[in-house]
């Protein structure tokens, strides 16, 4: 990335981690750079980094100065790419700046641009079978994963998204309207994947739809919803699932609830605190899940049956079911508004994956 390309990634000390979000969201770069007045180089702040504060209770309000990294790893202008390959190797980093004599940014080089990802073995499960009553009239006649958002269908979004990546295997579960589906993407090969599809001759939830593609499923694998927008580092999510040997990951996302009354706290009814209009800050399920395959063996074959209800039988039995808090950019698109505002972000978000530079 040239210098012009990495001032979107510019950012001060005094930004809220909420604001720093924002600008990784934009650079999709999965970075940030912290910068002073004078565009001189201060600290970074990466995915993995909002990540870990999240985890530990930090707030979205919170100054990106509290979580960011000042010991970060540079290479001046005079660098060569034996020197980058070598940085890359033994520091385990994504992403390494270019400073000047003055310790301005003048370049950002990429992980992924020196190293190409190599195919996983890994499958995705998508499920792309919903009706799609909430986004109607606009599913009449195209099932939710096939409305256009941007340049191309959701679904081939999501598609695009795991394969750059590595993950090459995708399943789609498939319901109402599905030959739409299976006409335009076929056997994958012209987008440069491999998909499978399963046919539910009934609706079995997104368990059940889990159970009829066991076949596949020998190593960890992913779940989504086929009406999730995202800019999620899957590579990362499969790792930390592996990583904390999780039984189930779910992909989290922090959303801000504000409470337009005053709100008490109550002891022996006794009121013991008055909050007016607080805001809290909640996680929810984001719909991407890694699953270790061994779970299917508590999923009931040929009836309906929910991830929700197969993530509380690992539950109750205090098995390890892990959070990975997604960062990135993310939405839900399940209502018309939702679908509006996807198309607005579309352009800004995924610029690098339709062609505009």
């Amino acid at each position: 990335m040239t210098f012009r390309d990495v001032e979107i990634l510019f950012i001060n000390a005094e930004s809220t981690i909420k604001e720093a979000m924002e600008v990784i969201d934009k650079g999709a770069k999965g970075i940030a750079l912290i910068v002073d007045k004078e565009k001189r180089l201060q600290g970074i702040l990466t995915d993995p980094d909002i990540r870990r504060a999240i985890l530990r209770g930090a707030s979205l309000d919170d100054l990106v100065k509290k979580i960011m990294n000042e010991q970060y790893t540079f290479l001046t202008k005079n660098y060569t790419q034996t020197l980058v390959k070598s940085v890359f190797e033994h520091k385990k980093i994504k992403q390494i700046p270019v400073l000047d004599d003055n310790m301005r940014v003048v370049e950002l080089i990429l992980y992924h641009e020196i190293y190409s990802k190599p195919a996983k073995e890994n499958w995705a499960i998508i499920m792309a079978g919903g009706l799609g009553t909430r986004l109607r009239p606009l599913t009449n006649e195209v099932p939710k994963p096939m409305l256009h958002v941007g340049a191309k269908p959701i679904l081939q979004t999501i598609i695009e998204q795991l394969k750059s990546y590595g993950f090459i295997n995708i399943i789609l579960s498939l319901n109402y309207k599905g030959d739409m589906i299976e006409d335009y993407f076929q056997d994958g090969s012209n987008f440069g994947v491999n998909i499978k599809y399963i046919k539910e001759s009934k609706r079995l939830g997104t368990a059940g739809a889990i159970y009829i593609a066991k076949q596949f499923l020998d190593k960890s694998f992913f779940v989504i919803n086929g009406d999730i927008l995202t800019r999620l580092n899957f590579e990362e999510f499969i790792k930390y699932h592996m990583k904390n040997k999780n039984c189930i990951t779910i992909g989290t996302r922090k959303h801000k609830v504000h409470v337009p009354y005053g709100v008490v706290s109550l002891r022996d009814e006794k009121i013991v605190s008055l909050k007016e209009k607080p805001s809290l800050d909640l996680f929810v399920n984001a719909g991407i899940y890694c699953l270790e395959p061994r779970v299917i063996q508590s999923i009931p074959e040929d009836d309906y049956f929910d991830i929700t209800e197969l993530i509380n039988i690992y539950l109750n039995n205090n098995s390890n079911v892990g959070s990975f808090p997604i960062t990135e950019y993310w939405m839900d698109i399940g209502q018309i508004d939702d679908y509006r505002r996807a198309n607005e972000d579309y352009y800004e978000i995924f610029l690098d994956e339709v062609g505009i530079k």
